[in-house]
């Protein structure tokens, strides 16, 4: 036993980044899929985004902030803080957009083929916070 290699060890030299997967170097996805922003997510053209810069910079994070907020639970996030009831309905507005394009497109797919719609803005398809802050009804 004294003298002896761990043959771990050698078999790892060399291998340091995929040894340690959680080490700062080590890129983190879901960092980079929250800091997305609304205008990152393409869901409509730029025309529509250029009339509404406040929510074409929203990110990932600021939406599920928004959601969370609707919940009752607060976020302290001076983004969503900063929203105005025009923006609310600014956000419903873009993604009513990209889900009733995405609807038209499904239409024109054959039965019998898959088809998916893999976008979301937050964690939760549909999105909740749209969906909460739909006001066809009272607008």
């Amino acid at each position: 036993m004294a003298g002896e290699e761990n043959p771990f060890k050698k078999a790892l030299e060399g291998a340091e980044a995929e040894v340690r997967p959680f080490s700062r170097e080590a890129t983190n996805p879901t960092k980079a899929q929250q800091l997305r922003t609304v205008a990152d997510l393409d869901l409509v053209g730029r025309e529509t985004l250029e009339r509404t810069p406040r929510i074409a910079d929203l990110t990932v994070r600021d939406l599920n902030d928004l959601a969370a907020e609707f919940s009752g639970v607060p976020t302290n996030n001076p983004k969503v803080a900063a929203l105005s009831l025009e923006d609310i309905q600014d956000i419903e507005s873009v993604f009513f957009d990209f889900k009733v394009a995405a609807g038209k497109d499904l239409a024109q797919i054959g039965k019998g083929q898959l088809a998916s719609v893999d976008v979301s803005c937050c964690c939760c398809t549909p999105c909740c916070c749209c969906a909460a802050t739909d006001m066809s009804e009272s607008a």
